[in-house]
């Protein structure tokens, strides 16, 4: 194995607001992209920013927009201000359960021309209609282990050829453009 994911910068996206933060998807996820890629994942949730949550809870119930467009604010200049510093994004996506945050995070990555990865619990073909306009479908998938398979294959260097992995592969040193 070539090890050319190891150290690269991954985003786990994925419903914070309306989730069900009893069903831990984030853990194992993170496990794994460390121990089996060694990645070096940033989840939102990890964020201090999150202890706010109960204050903007708080401005929300009364009606006090001015700091929830505040504190929001700030939530969003934060969480895409690190998706650009991130070399791909992986999004989770469970079917029917709203998450506009991950909706901009996946757009925003994908505008940046980095690689974005789609996982639908209840199958690729639950994914939304849209994200198949814009995402290419062999970045989705229905299952973690199909995700991490297509990371094995990039990992041992197998993407090169895929434009979309261009720093991963090196191809990003722009000290030898000779600019």
């Amino acid at each position: 194995m070539n090890n050319y994911l190891k150290n690269r910068r991954v985003y786990i996206a994925g419903p914070i607001e309306f989730a069900d933060h009893s069903k831990d998807w984030r853990g194992p996820v993170k496990q794994n992209l460390v121990d089996r890629f060694g990645l070096r994942v940033f989840d939102p949730i990890d964020d201090p920013k999150q202890e706010v949550r109960a204050k903007l809870n708080k401005a929300k119930e009364e009606n006090d927009f001015e700091t929830v467009s505040a504190i929001v604010h700030n939530f969003v200049r934060i969480d895409l201000s690190i998706v650009d510093r991130m070399d791909f994004l992986i999004a989770y996506l469970p079917h029917r359960l709203p998450t506009t945050g991950t909706v901009h995070e996946i757009v925003s990555a994908n505008d940046a021309k980095k690689p974005v990865f789609i996982v639908c619990p209840q199958g690729k073909n639950k994914v939304p209609d849209w994200y198949f306009g814009f995402i290419n479908h062999k970045f989705m998938f229905g299952h973690w282990e199909n995700l991490y398979d297509y990371l094995i294959e990039v990992d041992e260097g197998r993407h090169k050829t895929n434009n979309r992995w261009t720093f991963v592969y090196n191809y990003g040193d722009f000290n030898n453009l000779g600019w």
